[in-house]
């Protein structure tokens, strides 16, 4: 019966009026509009917003509600049209278009604008959606009781993507629309192959023709034109519509002289204007010069006899895109001559101007291109320009800036931010953008296409999100740029019921892109990750090929670039982490603050959304977001707001290379030994196939590594074993700088010392080794030593060196220096098993005499089944390269490391003393741990667990 929904609603409100709603009485955790209500529905009819939301929205059934959607829908990949639907009450039929009794009649259409609001929490509006009104379908129940209409509102980005193609280039549009008044004619020359003459650009101007034959359409050398007429074997002649006489004359047109250039006195232009009075300037030449390889001007009577002197430019103008300007302009009983030329690829302009004493200018009659030389004397060509185009050719009566077309001159270079702040601005729809329009890509040429095709162009290209302004009919832009490194705008507590509903982390291939292939003006460039769980590895080393190709349209096309910009996607695609494609929260609900309603209803796309405490059964890390799109419902009891979202951790560390923050990651690195859950002092070594090493520089750190899940605070970096041997020792060698107790075998203990800055072994029995060593508890090491001999050798070598993997004085693998009693310095890679020597490798340091107590440096690295060795004098640089590199599996268990020397049977010197200095294992590295558990994970790992950066940084597009 009449009245019923009225009464229920009252109903509604009254049982609700304790409760949080968009119903609830005021004051409520939701807000109050002015209109005594959460939520405002505006409608513009009449010339003014009128508020419809009382009596006709949500109150047609139980279920009335307002939903709106806007930006990146799941599964989605570019932002769509805003959308809102909701009921209104109709039972006068305000809101039936062809209702001629309806009091809306007349004044409702396909795109009558509609906006949604709420309280923003400061005293204003929270504009949710702002668009036009494209649907008023009217329905009602059998009994008429209930009549309404299911109103669709559609965001500003439909009537974007509705936008018509361009019919004409962008340099046609940059020099008709609008048109300057001083413009009298103006030629395009874009006409296609076929035509008969080169139709004006102007309603009131007349086609230019030619004599001979142009190739026309020929020419597509300028990116923001179509393609112009070569004048190989034609000559144009245009007439210039009646005007008043002026005080300044100027003809602008672009173009192309081939790097050959021309024959000397070819015309270029020839400019006629009416006749003034005898023996007075006529019309104007500007020719080749073969000898500045650039153009000249010059000033011609009736008859052709040249008037005053010519004006010379210097620029070599060949293979050139040029803009040329001819600019005449009286300067009371003289005539100021300038000639410009813009270089349209680089923007520079070039500019030679002089001062005649003529007549005055009158009305330009008539411009030709291409003619035969009308001069009596001087350089006279034939007609016609072999290899030149000429378009958009200009008449003013006025001298206007050689900038005046702007970047839509040459529209290759401009950011794709400010490309698609300029189409909008052309288009008259507004446009706002978050972050810097400067700091994103540089597009290319400017293609012809409608509104909407070219910001997704820019879109693609750049990596940023297009979206709906809220508060107004506009589009806005938030660059790639401003996605990285931002704060959460918005921090949510699992814990705190601060969600509307469980966020289900979903763990699919979705979105995954391990092999990408970027193409741009027909250079194409691949990049493919190759290893790690996503990489294109089969499983269960990768995830196999997830393959896409990308045409972008970029103004830098070299293979380098596009290989970044290939990079770029890969490392989107091979985000290694669970996404949560919905996270919704209930503005109403008690746990919702204040300051968090506002943080909500202020989210925009791209902003950053976290989740804290998440529960136990998922990754304790912090649930880390950005919001891709939003979708919300208004309903009688509640508010919720719904964020379409995927990881943030692609855009969350990314830096250059030479910042203080920046933290890359090594190439893959692993535990040395199994650690327990609170060990703070942990060995870490590259895993196989790896070799870089972590920083030791203190400015680098601390920095967080993951470890199995386990995300630990490093605050130092250290190499496992430094000994300098600065300290004095007797019959042993005492402690390492870092700790380690050295332990001798072999000989006597008196045969063993520290002192002068060395550590040393006492040779006195030939044929018999002395060592030293350390315990522990792995067998691969990358280790240093300094090793000399105090006297020449004599009868046989003196040798010392590194030793790995030693078990006992007969099972060892070694690197040693021999110098021989020939002087030379042999290094040779030998293992010992069963007190059975085999030699794996040796290298003579070529041009080398040893000289008794000269340090040589000593590099020994033993990994798994590959052990390699090099030699350098100790006083110059590391040598790149490894001298000796072999393979050998037979000794897989000693977990002993250090020195070893000897003098070889038959050596008759007297006692002689092999030195070590500067001993050093860098790998594995010591990682000093300040804090264990820093997500909360409390756990032990074994060996070869993976170690990373648990934020690595990565360098920027």
């Amino acid at each position: 019966m009449p009245g019923s929904i009225a009464a229920q609603v009252m109903a509604w409100q009254r049982r609700m009026g304790g409760v949080a709603g968009p119903l609830a009485a005021a004051p409520s955790a939701s807000g109050e509009a002015s209109n005594g209500h959460a939520v405002q529905v505006e409608m513009f009819v009449g010339g003014a917003w009128v508020d419809i939301t009382d009596p006709y929205v949500m109150v047609r059934d139980d279920q009335g509600n307002i939903a709106i959607s806007k930006g990146i829908r799941d599964e989605g990949s570019q932002t769509e049209q805003g959308s809102a639907s909701f009921p209104l009450k109709n039972q006068d039929g305000r809101f039936s278009p062809r209702n001629p009794m309806g009091p809306y009649y007349g004044q409702l259409s396909r795109n009558t604008p509609l906006r949604v609001s709420v309280p923003d929490g400061n005293g204003g509006k929270s504009y949710r959606l702002w668009g036009d009104g494209s649907e008023w379908p009217v329905s009602w129940d059998p009994s008429g009781t209930d009549v309404w209409t299911d109103v669709s509102v559609n965001g500003p980005l439909r009537r974007v993507a509705q936008a018509p193609t361009p019919e004409h280039s962008v340099i046609y549009n940059a020099i008709t629309d609008p048109l300057p008044p001083s413009v009298v004619a103006y030629w395009p020359c874009e006409d296609p192959t076929g035509s008969t003459a080169l139709a004006s650009g102007l309603t009131t101007g007349s086609p230019m023709t030619w004599t001979g034959v142009p190739t026309l359409a020929s020419y597509s050398g300028f990116a923001a034109s179509d393609a112009l007429p070569d004048l190989t074997s034609a000559a144009l002649s245009g007439g210039v519509p009646k005007y008043d006489d002026p005080s300044a004359t100027q003809v602008r047109f672009l173009a192309y002289i081939p790097a050959a250039g021309l024959s000397l006195g070819k015309v270029l232009c020839a400019i006629d204007q009416l006749d003034y009075s005898p023996g007075s300037s006529q019309f104007w030449e500007v020719f080749y010069d073969t000898a500045t390889r650039s153009l000249t001007i010059r000033t011609c009577a009736s008859d052709g006899t040249v008037l005053g002197a010519e004006l010379q430019h210097t620029l070599d103008v060949r293979g050139r895109l040029l803009y040329v300007s001819v600019e005449l302009q009286e300067a009371g009983a003289d005539i100021t001559r300038t000639l410009r030329l813009k270089d349209v690829a680089t923007s520079q302009v070039y500019t030679v101007s002089d001062t005649v004493f003529v007549t005055q200018l009158v009305r330009v009659t008539k411009v030709q291109f291409g003619p035969a030389s009308r001069a009596v004397s001087g350089a006279a060509g034939s007609a016609n320009l072999p290899g030149v185009a000429i378009g958009h050719v200009t008449v003013e009566n006025a001298i206007t800036a050689i900038d005046a077309l702007g970047v839509r001159l040459n529209p290759v270079g401009e950011t794709a931010g400010r490309r698609m702040q300029r189409l909008c601005d052309e288009a008259g729809i507004a446009f706002e953008w978050i972050g810097d329009l400067d700091d994103t890509v540089p597009m290319g040429a400017q293609p012809k296409a409608n509104l909407l095709s070219l910001a997704q162009e820019c879109v693609l290209a750049d990596g940023g999100f297009l979206y709906e302004q809220p508060g107004t009919l506009g589009i806005g832009y938030r660059t790639r740029a401003s996605l990285c490194n931002q704060d959460p705008a918005l921090v949510l507590d699992y814990s705190g019921a601060q969600l509307a509903q469980v966020p289900v982390p979903v763990e699919d291939d979705r979105y995954t892109k391990n092999k990408v292939t970027v193409t741009a003006g027909g250079v194409t460039a691949t990049y493919e990750e190759t290893s790690g769980s996503l990489s294109t590895e089969l499983p269960p080393a990768g995830v196999g090929t997830y393959g896409d190709e990308v045409a972008l349209n970029l103004a830098s096309t070299d293979a380098a670039t596009l290989k970044d910009h290939a990079a770029w996607r890969v490392h989107l695609g091979t985000v290694d982490e669970a996404r949560f494609p919905q996270i919704s929260v209930h503005l109403a609900h008690p746990s919702i603050t204040p300051d968090m309603r506002r943080a909500i209803l202020g989210m925009r796309l791209g902003d950053r959304i976290q989740i804290a405490n998440p529960p136990a059964w998922i990754p304790p890390d912090t649930i880390d977001q950005l919001v891709l799109g939003i979708a919300e419902t208004i309903n009688h009891f509640e508010h919720r707001v719904t964020f379409t979202c995927a990881p943030a951790s692609p855009y969350s560390s990314i830096g250059v290379l030479d910042a203080a923050e920046t933290r890359i990651d090594t190439d893959g690195s692993e535990l040395v030994a199994a650690i327990s859950s609170s060990d703070t002092s942990v060995g870490v070594q590259p895993a196989a196939g790896a070799d870089v090493l972590w920083t030791k520089d203190p400015a680098d750190l601390p920095l967080n590594v993951r470890v199995g899940g386990e995300v630990m605070r490093v605050t130092a970096i250290s190499d496992l074993v430094t000994d300098t041997f600065t300290r004095t020792a007797s019959s042993g060698w005492g402690a390492s700088d870092s700790g380690f107790t050295w332990t001798t075998s072999g000989g006597s203990a008196t045969d063993y010392s520290v002192g002068a800055g060395v550590g040393a072994h006492l040779l006195a029995t030939a044929g018999s080794s002395r060592r030293c060593i350390l315990p522990t508890v792995v067998s691969d090491f990358d280790f240093y030593a300094s090793v000399t001999a105090d006297q020449l050798a004599t009868g046989a070598a003196l040798t010392g060196g590194l030793v790995a993997r030693y078990v006992d004085q007969d099972n060892l693998y070694s690197a040693v220096i021999q110098f021989t009693p020939a002087n030379v310095v042999t290094l040779v890679v030998i293992k010992r098993v069963n007190a059975v020597e085999t030699t794996l490798g040796t290298y003579t340091m070529p041009g080398t005499a040893f000289t008794a107590g000269t340090l040589y440096r000593l590099r020994f690295k033993v990994r798994s089944s590959t052990l390699r060795a090099k030699v350098w004098l100790a006083s110059d640089v590391e040598t790149p390269e490894w001298q000796i590199t072999a393979t050998d599996t037979e000794l897989v268990t000693g977990q002993f490391v250090g020195v070893r020397s000897l003098s070889g049977a038959g050596n008759t010197n007297v006692n002689p003393t092999i030195s070590y200095d500067n001993f050093l294992i860098i790998s594995p590295q010591l990682f000093t741990i300040g804090a264990r558990s820093v997500n909360g994970v409390v756990k032990a790992h074994s060996a070869g667990e993976d170690v990373r950066l648990a934020t690595p940084t990565y360098l920027a597009l």
